[in-house]
């Protein structure tokens, strides 16, 4: 009864603060001032996608973001498919506004705009499909061969956000990656599973160490409270992926409990 009462008080202030916010700081455009929205029209189709995805190991570049098989051997992760890059001006602000500035509101510009990413594998998906089913082409064979099963078999995919410790929740009021992964599951009808992966643990922000320190911070953070999985693929949604650490762990913790491939899905690589 206590704990319900304190999310409820905790729900009020954050409505309250956010329509104070909204009093002082009017909703600009964070590209060209323009008011009514954080992202106009304009400023939104000038958001280019990442050109190319690579390994985010050894950076050698490939289709899908997958590993490489000699790196893969160190990571429980598939891959990252990166949306955009976070040098980009917008991009940066825009997660920057939501995360530190609690602009929850950018959560929808920012999954629209992975939305649109994933609507362009999905296509390639559609185009390779048909010439699975002939075996005729050994060209789309090749495709294919590369193509990560979360692609091929779309709607069978798990959504699971990267959670936050319950000290950060509480001080930011939401979790932005709860906030992506919901919109990006509605807008394909997939399933949605925000509550059992927990992280147990709240350490350093990672965005302050150097990558031999993120590993070492991240480990044993997470667990997985719900029932095995079952050879599920997951895709893990969050706003950014730098060393990979964090997505990493969250996939050994979801493969110790039969899933099947787990792919990182964030905005922008930092």
């Amino acid at each position: 009864m206590f704990v319900e009462l304190v999310k409820r008080i905790n729900k009020v202030t954050n409505i309250v603060w956010l329509f104070f916010l909204d009093l002082i700081f009017p909703i600009e455009c964070l590209g060209c001032g323009r008011e009514g929205s954080w992202l106009c029209g304009d400023c939104f189709k000038e958001i280019k996608f990442k050109p190319k995805q690579y390994c985010l190991h050894c950076k050698k570049e490939n289709d899908f973001g997958q590993f490489c098989p000699p790196c893969q051997i160190i990571y429980s992760l598939n891959g990252v498919f990166i949306t955009a890059l976070y040098d980009e001006l917008l991009i940066s602000r825009a997660i920057k506004s939501l995360k530190y500035h609690f602009v929850s509101g950018l959560a929808d510009d920012l999954s629209k705009l992975m939305i649109l990413f994933v609507d362009k594998m999905l296509k390639q998906a559609e185009i390779i499909r048909p010439g699975l089913a002939t075996g005729l082409e050994l060209k789309v064979f090749e495709q294919a061969k590369n193509m990560p099963a979360t692609i091929l078999n779309f709607n069978d995919n798990l959504i699971v956000p990267v959670p936050l410790s319950k000290k950060r929740l509480r001080w930011r009021g939401f979790n932005q990656a709860e906030l992506l992964a919901g919109r990006v599951a509605e807008n394909y009808g997939l399933e949605l599973d925000s509550k059992n992966l927990v992280r147990i643990k709240h350490k350093k922000p990672q965005a302050k160490l150097d990558e031999v320190h993120r590993l070492e911070n991240i480990k044993d953070c997470f667990v997985w409270q719900g029932s095995n999985l079952n050879k599920k693929n997951i895709i893990l949604i969050d706003d950014v992926v730098t060393t990979g650490a964090t997505l990493n762990e969250c996939a050994k913790v979801l493969k110790a409990n039969g899933a099947g491939e787990v792919w990182g899905l964030v905005v922008a690589k930092g």
